[in-house]
């Protein structure tokens, strides 16, 4: 495969094996936003904020006692 150094190099394939394919396993169709297909009932997951407070409280108070 000796080609003159003026001539542009020949598009080949890497791996001749290998064809272009359009991939059309998928559905096109729109499916409902995530917002539209959860369920939560009345109260539910009103404990995380304070779950949160107390993670942010200890991390700060190991932080303070590591620093110092």
């Amino acid at each position: 495969m000796n080609q003159p150094p003026n001539e542009p190099p020949r598009e080949r394939p890497l791996n001749r094996g290998l064809k272009s394919e359009t991939d059309a396993s998928h559905d096109l169709e729109r499916s409902p936003a995530p917002i539209d297909t959860t369920e939560a009932r009345e109260g539910q997951g009103e404990g995380w904020p304070i779950v949160w407070v107390v993670v942010t409280v200890v991390c700060v108070v190991l932080a303070i006692w590591f620093l110092i």
